[in-house]
């Protein structure tokens, strides 16, 4: 059996991420000079995510309490530490092409290298929202990737795996990091962040039910759009992407379209010290590269299937225990919500699972805890509308579930908002308010994300217990 995500954790403990020795040598000739200013030194330590991590986990390893001021930038933390001791420290890291083997190393530099286009999107994007620290939008998109980062560290083996699942058996990325790994790459990274004291905008980024603010759902979908650029900038996915990013920024879609093409392309001319393959390539339609010559994400067929999860009965029991235990006790809601929806997905076998909370004024339900979609932050911003009547407001009156189906879709489906039809992106699925002290609370809302995995009777009742089972206990916590 696997390593689960805490021993993960622990076994990582504080080892660094090397740096690239392009990093030390561009250093080494600055140091030289004298009066050089610190957005020079910013401009090279931007282009290499292991001496960002690296330099904000010991910037923000020094506060003392609430009282220390959170280091958000790479700008911020060169002001902080002084340019003599930031020439000092690449040479105290482990050296990148000195330390890894030949695996690893395509693995990182490849990483590094989306990482780098992913925070050139983003931060594209932050100012044309007139963001005021876009610098912080840019360090918190490189270190979205650390989990993908130190698995390809400590575990390439498996890391190939999951490129493999994607391009041979075409799995859904999130999926096939599930199936190896027993967890994602955005898990790994969110508690890696959280040990490492790492800026809050990662957090942030790293939590899907956050798509509903504004900067951490930017980073997301240049995650997400860098991704789909790998493969095919014309795929469904990419056009996908790009549309939603019209739609938030307010913006026409062939300028978001021209201007996400020609900044990869930008990205792509500065990208030769990664010698990865950029996404700009598949700007251009090209032969498929041979198999053999891949060893990243970027030979991902778009036409990706989702996989059926396997339930795990234990992990349901233990969950499902907790759950009667803390009927009993005052656990905080968040803690109860994080066992639910992670009963019925790695109980269960529930490939998307979401807890959508009702607003304030009771005409809203939006997503509070979601598990199974790190890869589509699109489905992240989970909202229903109760204003206009529709199946959702009607399970709200009243503790009672539905189960779309095959037997029921005829008399059901039409009262599906149309919106919330297009963000599903499949007609079967699980539904069942939760009500807390007589009042709506919420709604848990869960599918198998493709026909191909069908849900079942048994599955259904495992999901009506334990949302009966949270309600119970949030009535407790309440």
């Amino acid at each position: 059996m696997g390593k689960s995500l805490d021993q993960w954790v622990k076994r990582i403990g504080d080892e660094s991420i090397p740096v690239m020795e392009t990093t030390i040598t561009q250093l080494n000739r600055l140091g030289v000079q004298d009066d050089i200013p610190v957005a020079e030194y910013t401009a090279i330590v931007e282009r290499d995510p292991g001496l960002t991590v690296q330099l904000l986990r010991m910037c923000n390893s020094q506060r003392h309490g609430r009282l220390g001021s959170e280091i958000t930038n790479v700008q911020q933390a060169l002001m902080l530490l002084g340019t003599e001791r930031i020439r000092r420290l690449p040479t105290e890291l482990p050296i990148l092409e000195k330390t890894l083997d030949i695996l690893p190393r395509q693995q990182l530099l490849g990483t590094f290298s989306r990482a780098w286009h992913a925070a050139a999107q983003a931060t594209d994007w932050a100012r044309e929202r007139r963001d005021m620290t876009p610098d912080e939008v840019h360090a918190a998109t490189l270190l979205h990737f650390i989990g993908e980062m130190v698995l390809s560290l400590f575990a390439p083996d498996k890391v190939q795996e999951i490129y493999t699942l994607r391009n041979e058996e075409h799995v859904a990325s999130a999926e096939a990091q599930y199936v190896v790994l027993g967890f994602t790459f955005d898990e790994l990274a969110l508690k890696l962040a959280s040990a490492w004291k790492l800026p809050q905008l990662v957090t942030d980024a790293l939590q899907q039910e956050n798509a509903q603010f504004p900067r951490a759902y930017g980073i997301m979908l240049a995650v997400q759009l860098v991704r789909a650029g790998q493969y095919d900038w014309f795929g469904e996915k990419a056009q996908a992407i790009e549309m939603e990013v019209a739609e938030w920024l307010q913006q026409d879609l062939d300028r978001v379209v021209a201007r996400a093409h020609t900044l990869a392309a930008e990205v792509a001319r500065d990208s030769d010290m990664y010698g990865a393959i950029p996404a700009a390539v598949r700007l251009v339609r090209l032969p498929p590269l041979p198999r053999e010559e891949s060893t990243q994400e970027d030979a991902a067929d778009e036409n990706v299937v989702g996989l059926c999860l396997t339930p795990q009965l234990d992990v349901l029991k233990t969950l499902f225990g907790q759950l009667g235990q803390a009927v009993g006790k005052n656990v905080e809601p968040e803690k109860l919500l994080a066992m639910a929806t992670r009963a019925m997905h790695d109980g269960i076998g529930l490939n998307r699972v979401v807890f959508a909370r009702l607003n304030d004024d009771g005409r809203m339900l939006v997503a509070a805890k979601v598990a199974g979609a790190d890869n589509d932050p699109i489905f992240n911003r989970f909202q229903i509308n109760l204003a206009i009547p529709n199946l959702f407001s009607r399970l709200m009156e009243r503790p009672q579930a539905i189960w779309m189906n095959d037997t029921n879709r005829n008399k059901y489906w039409s009262l599906v908002p149309v919106d919330v039809q297009k963000l599903l992106t499949t007609n079967s699925f699980f539904a069942m308010s939760v009500h807390v002290n007589g009042k709506p609370w919420g709604l848990f809302y869960a599918d198998r994300h493709t026909s191909a995995c069908q849900l079942d009777e048994t599955s259904y009742k495992y999901f009506k217990t334990i949302t009966s089972q949270t309600a119970r206990a949030l009535q407790r916590s309440s």
